[in-house]
């Protein structure tokens, strides 16, 4: 018996047991070839035994050649269709985006394809994320066609930030959807992304952010910061007095050049707050 027959009738493994350990030694020295030989058998396995291959490849595709890494790609995606459980096709899925660096780019390409159409919310969730860190011109048109068909929360970031301004202004009706009121009351980092979004568009929206200026002035006055603007010095110390324990405010003033003009005006300002 070799190693590959052990690995491919080993016993279900339940809990990190003498088995467990076992299993993991000996997945610790796979080479990338058996890796591919044994990912069928493995991937319809418990989830121990699925995550343990998980690892492997995780911490060994940055070692092996690209012609390796390919041999595991391609086997991994023929099987991610056929696997029995959602969950098997998950462990999948994160081989897959674990090769994804190291893999030609003909492969790249098709998995960005695939997942970014993917009926999986998951599978796009990672290629959003990907995208987000490696982003180039050429995604542009592999986003536009993602949001044209799925309107994903997890593709907003990419949108506010990398895509083209006339794509921002053209739906932005439906990026809107995801800054309701109701939703940036509980979630800061969103209301972060919308104050990028109205800095970058801040030319074609000025009365949405003028609306800023009554209902949300810290975010007014990030964009304004933001942009490198000024703003009145009787509004701005009156924001100031309503909001002294806001933790950047008295930063951004200072990176606006706002304080020699406060206290000119008020020169007992620290007294009066």
């Amino acid at each position: 018996m070799t190693v590959i027959d052990l690995i491919h009738n080993f016993p279900e493994i339940q809990k990190k047991d003498k088995k467990y350990y076992l299993f993991l030694g000996l997945v610790s020295g796979l080479t990338a070839e058996q890796t591919a030989e044994i990912l069928n058998t493995c991937l319809e396995q418990d989830l121990i035994k699925r995550t343990t291959i998980l690892n492997h490849v995780m911490f060994s595709s940055g070692k092996w050649t690209r012609i390796e890494n390919n041999r595991i790609f391609h086997k991994a995606l023929k099987l991610i269709d056929i696997l029995s459980s959602y969950y098997k096709k998950e462990t999948a899925s994160m081989i897959l985006m674990a090769l994804f660096p190291h893999v030609s780019t003909s492969n790249q390409n098709q998995l960005t394809g695939d997942f970014t159409q993917s009926r999986y919310k998951n599978n796009r969730k990672r290629i959003y994320r990907y995208l987000y860190k490696n982003w180039s011109p050429r995604c542009e048109k592999i986003i536009e066609k993602a949001w044209t068909s799925f309107k994903d929360e997890e593709a907003i970031g990419i949108m506010v930030t990398k895509m083209p301004k006339e794509y921002l202004l053209k739906n932005l009706k439906d990026i809107m959807r995801y800054f309701t009121a109701e939703n940036l009351s509980y979630d800061f980092f969103r209301k972060i992304l919308r104050n990028q979004l109205y800095t970058r568009l801040y030319k074609d929206i000025p009365l949405k952010i003028e609306e800023l200026k009554k209902a949300d002035p810290i975010s007014y006055i990030y964009i304004y910061k933001t942009l490198h603007k000024k703003i009145d010095i009787d509004w701005a110390i009156e924001i100031y007095k309503q909001n002294t324990t806001t933790r950047y405010l008295a930063r951004w003033y200072s990176e606006m050049g706002l304080w020699d003009d406060i206290l000119k005006k008020k020169p007992n300002f620290l007294s009066e707050i």
